[in-house]
């Protein structure tokens, strides 16, 4: 009987850590469930614009085909007149794809421009931001390799982050990638496209590379500061020529110095939100919607 009390006792013991986890966890929840107030302004309009000229870089709209079927996207250059519909199977146009508007928490704002320049690879600038709803930001690696993409390595890079001072610069995660170029007709690999896919993370206060310092700081800012400010998501994509193995690096150094000061002031801009209440009452999603009119949103109407 003794020895059945201490295999008892031991295996509470060993239980102990799970329970209290377990405790904090359902006490967080009750206590957030109910009425309180963050600062911040996670629902008003992001104080952002992606101009139409960056330096020798002009920008172009990207809109992408709502059928599943065709998934196909166009530059407005592309399209005639005003955009509506797809040219190839004539479903609606939206200015984010429909993965962007099925996957994300509804309400999730998205700017994205394409900026071209003749002689020079296409790079593609997109800025996600958060809400009250904390899913709008993910990691890539998961989104690029569901998209078919391979990851063919990953690392952090200074780049180059001013026109001014070619000494400053800021990190930039990067991943090299590779994409299967399919044959239409059978559906198989015919070649592959290299590219580039470079981001970094950004609220008010700080930026980042690491989506872990990211959580970290949400955490600590919930918990201790009542302050739930928009975070966002910067990330540049081009293609990567193999015979030109550092132009790549090259385009980077030339486009972030013109395209950070746009983060940057939209950094200064929220900043100055830090102040303004929001109530929340029941589980913040619940509350994550967008008061803006000037970027597309995720969701099953927030696409236009």
């Amino acid at each position: 009987m003794r020895a059945q009390a201490e295999k008892a006792l031991r295996r509470l013991a060993a239980a102990l850590p799970g329970l209290a986890a377990a405790a904090l966890l359902a006490g967080a929840a009750i206590l957030l469930s109910g009425p309180r107030t963050v600062y911040g302004n996670p629902t008003g309009e992001v104080p952002l614009e992606l101009p139409d000229e960056l330096g020798p870089w002009r920008a172009e709209r990207v809109y992408y085909c709502t059928s599943n079927q065709c998934a196909r996207s166009w530059l407005q250059s592309q399209l005639p007149g005003e955009p509506a519909s797809c040219p190839e199977c004539g479903a609606p146009l939206a200015g984010i794809s429909l993965g962007e508007i099925n996957l994300l928490p509804d309400s999730t704002p998205i700017f994205r421009r394409v900026y071209r320049r003749a002689g020079h690879p296409d790079i593609m600038a997109t800025v996600v931001f958060s809400g009250i709803e904390r899913r709008s930001i993910h990691r890539p690696q998961v989104c690029l390799v569901g998209q078919g993409n391979r990851i063919l390595d990953e690392y952090t890079r200074p780049t180059r982050a001013s026109l001014a001072d070619p000494d400053a610069t800021a990190p930039l995660r990067v991943l090299e990638i590779a994409h299967a170029d399919l044959d239409p007709a059978t559906g198989k690999a015919v070649s592959q496209s290299l590219g580039i896919y470079a981001y970094w993370l950004f609220n008010p206060e700080r930026e980042t590379v690491h989506h872990l310092s990211r959580f970290a700081r949400m955490m600590f800012d919930n918990c201790f500061r009542a302050y739930r400010p928009r975070w966002g998501y910067a990330s540049i994509s081009l293609g990567r020529d193999p015979s030109r193995p550092g132009q790549w690096e090259e385009e980077l150094d030339d486009f972030l110095p013109r395209f950070r000061p746009l983060i940057d002031g939209v950094r200064a801009r929220l900043d100055a939100d830090r102040a303004v209440p929001t109530v929340l009452e029941g589980f913040s999603a619940d509350a994550n919607v967008y008061a803006g009119t000037n970027a597309p949103t995720s969701g099953p109407s927030g696409a236009r």
